[in-house]
């Protein structure tokens, strides 16, 4: 069966409408549970006492950002709403160094946090393993200024914090790449502090045996996993909503299959009834 011009623009505007309604509208296609592997994170970071301090590693890149942004967000807004000092770092590459500062800056202006006193990102640095190392003994030996080029050494929340090991309550790092591996390896192990993760998608059952091993106690896998962790925190915003257009795009999908077989299958009835064999 060949589509007619105007039943092929039909299906376009079909799926246009099914991706850009739930956006501008805002309404729920179906509620996102949170899965014990999100619960991981989020119960962690709830239980922290405020004046805690944790650290966010945004090692990713503009690439990820629509999976891993609104993780990021949603996750800084627990933090903040707790009143924990967070400490951001990038190990990935300089263009996250953009990403995280923003996000920092954004949240910290939403809940009147200062800058440099309840939470500073430090920016990018080479070398992973050798930096991850470094920043469990000692902060200012890695970053004597941070991404904003101020001096480490004057800003009050590394002087309360001056290195990861036996300071920082909890790492969760948002990755694009290979970096849960070391962060896990050369962070978290030795420096005896818990870890979560986040990743894109596909990277999910790449780490999820580092879940069930409890070498990291939480993981969020792509933009389902943002959307989760944006209920969690009653706060529904780019991930929610994304995730109401995938889900609304599929079903589409599956009744354009379902439409389909049945038009082939009736127009293979009138064929054969018409005596022109199959």
């Amino acid at each position: 069966m060949v589509l007619r011009t105007w039943e092929r623009y039909l299906l376009y505007v079909l799926v246009a409408l099914a991706v850009f309604l739930p956006l501008i509208f805002h309404f729920e296609i179906w509620p996102n549970v949170p899965t014990n592997e999100v619960l991981g994170v989020y119960n962690t970071i709830e239980g922290l006492t405020p004046g805690d301090t944790i650290v966010i590693a945004v090692d990713y890149d503009p690439s990820s950002m629509p999976e891993l942004q609104p993780m990021l967000r949603a996750v800084l807004r627990h933090a903040f709403s707790k009143n924990l000092y967070v400490i951001g770092v990038n190990l990935f590459g300089p263009a996250g160094t953009g990403i995280g500062l923003k996000a920092f800056q954004d949240l910290g202006r939403e809940f009147g946090k200062v800058d440099g006193d309840d939470y500073v990102f430090l920016g990018f640095k080479p070398n992973l393993i050798a930096v991850i190392r470094g920043l469990n003994d000692n902060i200012g030996s890695m970053y004597t200024v941070d991404a904003e080029r101020r001096p480490t050494a004057d800003l009050p929340i590394i002087q309360r914090t001056p290195k990861f090991k036996g300071y920082i309550k909890y790492l969760v790092d948002l990755a694009a790449g290979e970096t849960v591996r070391p962060w896990v390896a050369y962070g978290s192990t030795p420096g005896g502090y818990p870890m979560g993760a986040g990743c894109t998608a596909v990277s999910f059952a790449d780490y999820f045996s580092f879940y069930q091993s409890r070498q990291i106690n939480g993981l969020m896998g792509g933009l389902k996993a943002a959307a989760e962790y944006e209920v969690l925190v009653k706060h529904k915003a780019v991930a929610s909503a994304g995730m109401n257009s995938q889900s609304l795009v599929h079903a589409l999908l599956v009744l354009f299959i379902i439409a389909g077989n049945i038009a082939f299958f009736a127009a293979l009835g009138r064929k054969r009834s018409q005596g022109g064999g199959v």
